[in-house]
């Protein structure tokens, strides 16, 4: 089931039509139902609730007066899966250390960039 914070693509009459990020999901008085408060992502953002099945938060097609909708998960930015359990990270290679001592010498002595008139 999708979980507070997720952003979802919104599909109306089947085109990608807005993204919205889920704010709350509470349980609705009708069993089985949940009432999804969603931040549309749009200028100016636009706050609403709807009332969805666990189905149709997961990309099931639904209907708002005979209009198809459908919810489709984002996957999370940077494109990086996490690492599965049996998959080891591949450790970075260390960086390398710049020191600014140099530039500080070049600067005492008028030889950096801007000196001399030019």
């Amino acid at each position: 089931m999708r979980s507070i914070g997720d952003v979802i693509a919104v599909y109306i009459d089947n085109k990608p039509s807005v993204y919205a990020r889920v704010e709350s999901i509470t349980p609705d008085i009708k069993p089985h139902w949940f009432q999804v408060r969603l931040l549309f992502l749009s200028f100016p953002p636009q706050e609403t609730t709807w009332i969805l099945r666990e189905e149709y938060l997961e990309g099931s097609p639904f209907t708002m007066k005979d209009i198809p909708v459908q919810i489709m998960p984002l996957g999370k930015p940077g494109g990086e899966e996490p690492p599965s359990p049996g998959r080891k990270r591949k450790k970075p290679s260390p960086g390398e250390v710049v020191s600014f001592e140099k530039f500080r010498k070049k600067k005492k002595h008028g030889d950096g960039p801007g000196e001399n008139g030019s």
